[in-house]
Order: C-alpha cells, then sequence, then structure tokens
C-alpha cells in the first residue's frame, strides 16, 4: 500500500485530491498538511512513500523549499509538485530541488493517477512548458528569456537602476525590455503590465 501525504492550504483542493488517492487501488492517505514547513516533520514521523505538495502554502511557506529538505534526508520518498501556479521558472526549479515529476491542478483523477503511477514506478513525469497565458494582446510564449528575468523584478517593485543592478545589465536595456513587453501586450503602463501578469499566475511574487 503507497502511503501519499497531501500538502495543499485550500481545503477544497485538498479534499479532491484526498478523495482521488482514497477512490485508487494500491494508495491510502496518510495524512493532509496546509503548511509545506510541516512535511519534512511528518514524514520522519510518519510512514509516507508520496507527498503530493503545493508550492505556495499556509503561512507563506514553500513548496520548493519542503521538497529539496524531504529529497535531501529521504531520498526514497517521492514527491510530485501539484499546482496551479503557472510560473515559467517553476518547472526548472522543481527540478532544481529534486522533485520527481511536477503536474497542474486541473488535472483529472484518471490523469493524476496516471502521472503518480509513473513516478512511482521511477519515472519523472513535466510537461514540455508551462501552459499559454494570455497578457493583452500577447502570448506569453512571446516573451525572451530576458524580458522574463526583467518582469519577475518589476513584479517585486524594483526600480529601473535597481533592476539593472540585479541583472548586471543597463538601466537602457531594462528600458528597452519593458518597451517591448508593452508593444507586445498593448498596454501603456507598466504598473498595469505587472499587475495582470500577477493576476494570471505568470509571475508568483515571492516563490
Amino acid at each position: 500500500m503507497i502511503k501519499v501525504l497531501i500538502v495543499e492550504d485550500q481545503p477544497m483542493m485538498s479534499e479532491l485530491m484526498a478523495s482521488y488517492i482514497a477512490g485508487a487501488d494500491g494508495y491510502a492517505l496518510a495524512g493532509t498538511l496546509d503548511r509545506a514547513g510541516l512535511a519534512e516533520k511528518f514524514c520522519a514521523s510518519n510512514m509516507v512513500d508520496l507527498v503530493l505538495m503545493d508550492i505556495c502554502t499556509g503561512n507563506d511557506e514553500s513548496g520548493f523549499e519542503a521538497t529539496a529538505a524531504i529529497k535531501a534526508r529521504f531520498p526514497k520518498i517521492k514527491v510530485i509538485i501539484v499546482t496551479s501556479m503557472l510560473d515559467v521558472d517553476y518547472i526548472d526549479r522543481a527540478k532544481e530541488v529534486g522533485a520527481d515529476s511536477l503536474w497542474y491542478k486541473d488535472i483529472s483523477q484518471t490523469e493524476l493517477m496516471k502521472v503518480t503511477e509513473m513516478t512511482m514506478n521511477g519515472c519523472s513525469v513535466f510537461p514540455d512548458k508551462t501552459p499559454e497565458v494570455r497578457i493583452g494582446a500577447a502570448s506569453s510564449y512571446e516573451f525572451s528569456k530576458a524580458e522574463i528575468r526583467v518582469l519577475r523584478l518589476l513584479v517585486e517593485g524594483m526600480t529601473y537602476k535597481e533592476m539593472a543592478e540585479e541583472l548586471n545589465i543597463s538601466v537602457e536595456t531594462v528600458k528597452s525590455h519593458i518597451r517591448n513587453m508593452l508593444q507586445k501586450t498593448g498596454f501603456t503602463s507598466k504598473t498595469k503590465l505587472a499587475a495582470l501578469v500577477m493576476s494570471k499566475r505568470l509571475i508568483v511574487k515571492g516563490f
């Protein structure tokens, strides 16, 4: 019997995933947590084979940090990051912290259990890319990596000078990237651009 820990701060989603596990042959629920920071201690005190890990959890605790801690201490425990956040860096970050797989929350029971079974059989399951997001007149796929780096710092509230220093580029280059993104999206305000990017979860502030 595969024991599953669910780390999810949204009660309805936690209950839904718990029902998926309860209805699957060969799986049993080990427990549920609403804070990622509690997961390592739970794994130390309970039999856990698999963790379904959210990224942004209660008390602003990071599922990435919790995943890294679990994989360092309990390398045999599988961790699948299940998120609704479409941040373009999250696939790479999940791999960096040692997550075995990553998928998105708008997933059916059949799809989730397929990803789970493949992961438990030793496969790593990751999307080829994040889902497409519309930002004004543009697709998220139209933003370059350099523009995304600037956009991430813009969301954090940095000034042009601070962004330039952080990225080791000129202020004019920062302004050029922002002008290009405004042109692509059809927006006239970088504040509106940052606000919509956050509302669409393309960039997740603080995580």
